[in-house]
């Protein structure tokens, strides 16, 4: 008998997992004013709702399958399943502490490239997962120098004459790299697509 209940406990949670998924932070190290990363800070949430079911888990018989339920909590949720705990100011430490997954996005960017990554925390509070995207400033140069053409008429002949004058510094053309929503969608679809977790 306590066999049997031991087996209908867990095929009840069996495909079940729940992570808490915190708002991205942004560490800004950019002194280049043309720069500017802004985003919605809970779009890991919404993202991480719509792909943890992606993920596959141990099935307790050698394989994997598909997980069938994933309660995915954010800032504003995660108070109403665990209280007892501040996820604001230690979500890694609250989540080993409730035994559940922990979804951290960090955005970091300089003057000349932006990494955008998310890191999947099993509840032991180890790297299950990661996912990044990143962006490089683009930058042209073009060359300044003063060109002048003169062409002339004479009896029954034309001539063209160029002169090269002095060469300037060469301007330097900077495109800005972006933080996209679609950059942000596919590093939480990467961080659950094809993860087997224990």
């Amino acid at each position: 008998m306590i066999i049997l209940a031991s087996l209908l406990t867990s095929l009840a949670f069996a495909g079940t997992i729940d992570v808490y998924v915190s708002p991205i932070t942004f560490i800004n190290r950019v002194s280049n004013e043309a720069i500017t990363i802004s985003h919605e800070l809970d779009a890991p949430f919404y993202y991480s709702s719509m792909y943890a079911r992606s993920a596959k888990m141990k099935n307790g018989r050698g394989g994997y399958e598909t997980i069938e339920k994933a309660r995915v909590y954010g800032k504003d949720t995660i108070k109403h399943a665990h209280p007892d705990c501040n996820y604001r100011r230690e979500p890694l430490d609250c989540s080993i502490k409730n035994e559940h997954y922990y979804v951290e996005t960090v955005a970091t960017y300089n003057n000349d490239q932006m990494i955008f990554r998310s890191v999947l925390y099993s509840p032991e509070g180890t790297i299950a997962s990661t996912s990044s995207r990143t962006g490089e400033m683009i930058v042209s140069w073009i060359k300044q120098q003063e060109i002048t053409i003169i062409e002339s008429e004479g009896r029954g002949s034309k001539q063209t004459m160029t002169h090269y004058g002095k060469e300037e510094l060469p301007l330097k053309w900077e495109i800005p790299y972006k933080l996209l929503q679609h950059d942000v969608q596919q590093t939480i679809k990467g961080l659950w697509t094809g993860i087997k977790l224990d």
